[in-house]
């Protein structure tokens, strides 16, 4: 391999000399790097190129991604998470829980600055064993956006901004990918990529062979449901999930459309999400939308932080704080001293709440809910959540919001007994 190398290095130094050009020998434009070997002391530490040196390295960025020896992004992982965290102070100057941008602003700035520097060419460094710093990130932006005092479960702050988890994006990002490859396959452009892929499927490449795998499922979504858009030789590699055959797609049935990969995005999320929440030991899993909730701009940013709380049971209402710091709140119960205070209860039998709106918010929540009568509703933050894509139910919430009489907190100043307790409280 050396004595290649040295071959090679010679051939360009007679080219660049020939035609007149200077190499640029500087760190990050000429160097190389050893990948994978066990006898790294016999890899010497430069090579000569012409009159100057290349040397050794242990990573080095290249179209904006940093490889290193070991291939495991680990530097560019935490390069990525430098520029999102500067990213991300800079937005903070500009939002906070009671003033200026709303969730909806937030959400379509983190989107626009955040995500597309985070999902650039994350199919190729996007993986489990880098991205805890970066799940942390995502987790205090999308918390910022929904405005909770105390910690609220992850799944939960998605599902509440209509955002699907980083890994769940990531996966429908290789999907698109793999699908154009093979819908453009004809064209001069795309046929080194699919001769590659042929190759890496070929050696069986772990990473390569889980990707198609995953564009199988989606295909298998859409054979379901677009059946009209394949072949009889499209349908057989798809339900015998011939890998080895992927590459002989025809383009009609790799073609996707931005409503497709939103149902299927939505399909993926709830899957993921049922097998998450279950395993934390939830009965009733929430319902997954990519749609933002329909919050009316004119509505003030401390009345939208009030109405999201209802959709978790960590919030400043009496039934939670009470529990948590019992000399800011000695009793659990509503103003109305019915009911615990709870968002459900203040949406559906608060004395101190109108009855017309109380009886338009439990109609609406039955059929968002799909259940035909009220005994059926169950008195969970994940009934409010699964009714609060309806902008129906949204308005009539906000107006329980503006109610005088409910006196519903906007802060709250914790000992420091309950600030230990605060950091420790998820909600289940």
């Amino acid at each position: 391999l050396l004595y290649y190398m040295k071959i090679v290095l010679g051939s360009i130094t007679e080219w660049t000399s020939k035609w007149r050009m200077v190499v640029n020998c500087d760190v990050n434009k000429t160097e190389y790097i050893c990948f994978h070997t066990n006898t790294p002391e016999l890899v010497p530490t430069s090579f000569a190129l012409g009159n100057k040196s290349i040397y050794l390295t242990d990573h080095s960025k290249v179209l904006g991604v940093i490889l290193d020896k070991k291939l495991n992004f680990k530097e560019h992982s935490q390069g990525v998470f430098n520029k999102l965290v500067y990213r991300w102070v800079c937005l903070c100057r500009y939002s906070n829980r009671n003033w200026r941008l709303n969730q909806r602003v937030m959400t379509r700035i983190v989107k626009a600055i955040i995500f597309s520097s985070l999902f650039y060419a994350s199919m190729v460094w996007m993986r489990n064993t880098n991205m805890s710093a970066i799940n942390s990130l995502w987790y205090k932006i999308s918390k910022s956006a929904v405005g909770p005092v105390f910690n609220v479960h992850s799944s939960l702050l998605e599902v509440i901004l209509g955002v699907p988890p980083l890994e769940v994006i990531n996966r429908m990002i290789t999907i698109k990918h793999y699908l154009k490859a093979i819908s453009e396959q004809p064209t001069e452009f795309t046929d080194p990529h699919i001769t590659f892929l042929c190759e890496e499927l070929k050696s069986q490449n772990t990473a390569v062979t889980c990707h198609i795998r995953d564009v199988l499922k989606f295909l298998e979504w859409k054979l379901e449901h677009y059946p009209q858009q394949f072949t009889p030789m499209d349908t057989s590699i798809i339900i015998g999930k011939k890998l080895d055959l992927f590459p002989r797609l025809s383009g009609g049935s790799c073609f996707y459309s931005k409503a497709m990969v939103k149902l299927f995005t939505e399909c993926v999320w709830q899957d993921s999400l049922n097998t998450k929440l279950l395993l934390d030991g939830w009965s009733n899993i929430p319902k997954v939308s990519t749609d933002p909730l329909k919050i009316p701009f004119s509505a003030s940013r401390n009345d939208e932080v009030k109405f999201m709380s209802f959709f978790y049971k960590n919030n400043l209402l009496n039934s939670f704080v009470f529990r948590t710091e019992r000399t800011i709140c000695p009793s659990p119960l509503c103003i109305c001293l019915e009911e615990e205070q709870t968002g459900f209860h203040l949406l559906t039998s608060c004395s101190l709440v109108d009855v017309e709106v109380r009886e338009q918010l439990i109609h609406r929540m039955m059929l968002c809910n799909l259940v035909k009568l009220e005994e059926e509703l169950v008195h969970d933050p994940v009934t409010i959540i699964n009714s609060s894509r309806d902008p129906e139910f949204v308005a009539l919430c906000l107006e329980v919001v503006r109610t005088h009489d409910l006196q519903l907190r906007s802060k709250i100043t914790l000992s420091k007994k309950g600030k230990s307790s605060q950091n420790e409280t998820e909600d289940g």
